[in-house]
């Protein structure tokens, strides 16, 4: 056999041969930032300070690694003091968006075939938002995100109300770069709090973002311009999945990000989602928050935690590090910005 053939069999073998120890590594990871949600803002700033040379990403360690002691202190008082944590929480502002790409997350391509890309109503969102801070201790990070959030007329309201609670640490919007926000909404962008974190899709879909770019840094917001090279496909036809869902959901980085959608207090984005479509059974995988009692609400935010399966895991598969990966923003042929 020749030295290229056997030195090819060697690297599946020992690809294989760590299979086990990749999934026990995601594993521990995923149940470490469940356990102790503090960390998840310090593990945030990995993104935020998204590396484009060894230099830029030595020094986001440096800082990760100074925060976590501090991030490990708040914890275990929290812990304590019987508080109840929300380490991040990812609001869906609007299903409207100026792209049509294939594997969105928010599904923005199939609402769009059926009319149904729309803004949330910020007074909607401001009394779900509030009625979830009543209930809660503190929440370290509020994502906005869409669809295409700065095409929202009322976001600047609605970073406002976040912004002004005291319980609320940071709060991130996500934009794919293709709108440049409007006065009122760059004042709301001033704010400490606030970090954009601006999609890499390359110039042929970003115009314009460097006049994004322009309009941010002359307000005085921090934000990054990532360099994600892949997306994942978890399906979301609605096809149940094989294998094991409860081993899928375990090393998902979805459990993370705990979406209020329509009210609901969610697990996890893609089951909020794919149940107010139709695509699987809708399961009590969620907090009604707008008719949760606020004195059991604990109890229930402490089973929703808890759980180590969720109803929709059986249909989709999931975000970790087997999920398929796909080219990112790949557009559909039917392409309408005016959704």
């Amino acid at each position: 056999m020749e030295w290229t053939g056997i030195k090819r069999m060697a690297k599946g073998a020992a690809k294989k041969a760590a299979r086990p120890l990749e999934h026990v590594f995601w594993r521990a990871q995923i149940g470490v930032l469940r356990a102790c949600p503090p960390l998840c803002g310090v593990a945030a700033r990995v993104s935020l300070g998204a590396p484009n040379s060894k230099a830029v990403w030595v020094k986001t360690l440096v800082q990760v690694a100074a925060q976590t002691p501090r991030a490990l202190a708040r914890h275990w008082r929290d812990r304590r003091e019987g508080r109840a944590v929300l380490p991040r929480v990812t609001v869906f502002v609007t299903l409207r968006c100026t792209l049509n790409c294939d594997k969105c997350a928010a599904h923005v391509p199939n609402r769009r075939e059926r009319r149904d890309c729309r803004d949330i109503p910020a007074d909607k969102l401001i009394a779900d938002i509030r009625a979830l801070l009543e209930r809660v201790d503190q929440i370290y990070v509020i994502y906005l995100t869409g669809g295409e959030p700065f095409l929202h007329p009322d976001l600047g309201e609605i970073i406002q109300a976040c912004a002004a609670s005291g319980k609320v640490n940071g709060i991130n919007i996500a934009t794919n770069g293709t709108v440049v926000p409007g006065e009122k909404t760059l004042a709301a962008l001033r704010d400490p709090k606030v970090s954009v974190k601006i999609s890499n899709y390359g110039a042929a879909l970003q115009p314009g973002v460097e006049r994004l770019k322009k309009a941010l840094r002359a307000n005085g917001t921090e934000f990054s311009h990532e360099s994600g090279t892949a997306w994942s496909d978890m399906g979301g036809d609605g096809r149940l999945m094989g294998g094991s869902a409860r081993r899928r959901f375990s090393v998902c980085s979805e459990q993370l990000c705990t979406p209020l959608y329509r009210g609901r207090l969610h697990v996890c984005g893609e089951s909020a989602l794919w149940a107010e479509e139709g695509l699987i059974p809708e399961g009590g995988d969620f907090i009604d928050v707008r008719a949760a009692d606020p004195a059991q609400f604990r109890e229930e935010l402490r089973a929703l935690r808890k759980k180590r399966v969720l109803s929709a895991c059986a249909y989709c598969l999931g975000n970790t590090y087997r999920t398929p990966r796909v080219p990112v923003a790949q557009q559909r042929e039917v392409h309408n910005t005016d959704a």
